[in-house]
């Protein structure tokens, strides 16, 4: 079931394979690295010895910063201005004189963040929240559960889901347990959103980055509420099926080689009978905690590797 292999090409590159697609490590096992995949290309580094390491994601961040020179970042919009005459000028200084003054007079306002900046963050707070878009489950299960059919039905609803976040999962039918095994690729904690809408005493709203603190606590938030997304979606198109496995995996950096490998962070048994009414309303992270769950959430909001449950356990 869980397909993961990675093939030497060349010295220090290496493909990396699995069910979600393919990704390239260049100078693998050095302190300095490149990994490009479907999720995009990060550049990992370490200082060897001392466990120190770190991880960029470089085609956002390149995005950001040279977007403008190839026309569209911010740069693109600033097109040069004609040359103003005298006149011109003239006019500008006076006009400007008097919305000074206007200024003055009127009472200020408190500053707010424009209409995109509070529309960008309304996004970032559903992808965060992704678990309040799970859907209501019937209690019971009904019919045989067959593999052929739960797979074409759960590949049908992956092609219509509406997620506010991009994930992907790869599953295996177990008609005789009527469970369903799912291993759900996550998001990385670098795409998450880094900012927040903070109001100051004076009543002006501004935004704010979040604190690494914040960053981990969000993260959670997210991860656990799209294993609770995904179970309740699959168990709507799958009436025959009792349990689901949700088994959820992100990208790490192996100190020693200095590759990404896949590691689980949380595994959990989802029953029909858990999804009881406005069971969206409670915190993901509290809802798969009181399920038969594996997971090791430190007080620091870091997520350590844990053994995913395997069939034969069910």
């Amino acid at each position: 079931m869980r397909f993961r292999k990675s093939v030497k090409v060349a010295k220090g590159v290496k493909l990396n394979l699995s069910k979600t697609g393919a990704s390239f490590t260049l100078g693998s096992g050095s302190p300095i690295s490149l990994n490009v995949g479907s999720k995009g290309a990060y550049l990992n580094w370490s200082i060897p010895g001392t466990g120190v390491y770190d991880r960029v994601r470089l085609d956002t961040l390149l995005k950001d910063k040279l977007g403008g020179v190839f026309g569209f970042g911010k740069a693109a919009a600033d097109e040069a201005e004609p040359e103003e005459t005298k006149e011109t000028r003239s006019e500008k200084k006076s006009a400007s004189k008097k919305s000074s003054a206007k200024k003055t007079n009127a009472k200020k306002e408190p500053a707010r963040p424009s209409d995109e900046e509070m529309e960008a963050i309304a996004q970032e707070i559903a992808l965060i929240n992704v678990h309040q878009q799970a859907i209501d489950v019937s209690k019971t299960a009904k019919g045989a559960l067959k593999a052929e059919t739960a797979e074409r039905e759960i590949e049908d609803w992956l092609g219509e889901s509406e997620a506010p976040i991009e994930f992907a999962i790869q599953t295996e039918v177990l008609e005789d347990k009527k469970t369903i095994m799912i291993d759900l690729d996550l998001p990385e904690i670098e795409d998450m959103p880094q900012n927040k809408l903070t109001e100051l005493a004076d009543g002006t709203i501004k935004i704010k980055k979040k604190t690494q603190k914040e960053q981990r606590e969000d993260y959670r938030t997210c991860v656990f509420g799209l294993g609770e997304y995904v179970a309740s979606h699959v168990f709507a198109v799958v009436p025959q099926a009792e349990k689901i496995v949700v088994s959820a995996y992100t990208q790490r950096r192996d100190e020693k080689t200095g590759d990404n490998l896949d590691v689980f962070i949380y595994s959990v048994i989802f029953e029909r009978s858990a999804f009881k009414k406005d069971y969206q309303e409670k915190d993901p992270y509290e809802f798969c905690g009181d399920l038969t769950s594996r997971f090791y959430v430190l007080a620091s909001g870091v997520m350590k590797e844990i053994a995913p449950f395997e069939a034969e356990e069910l």
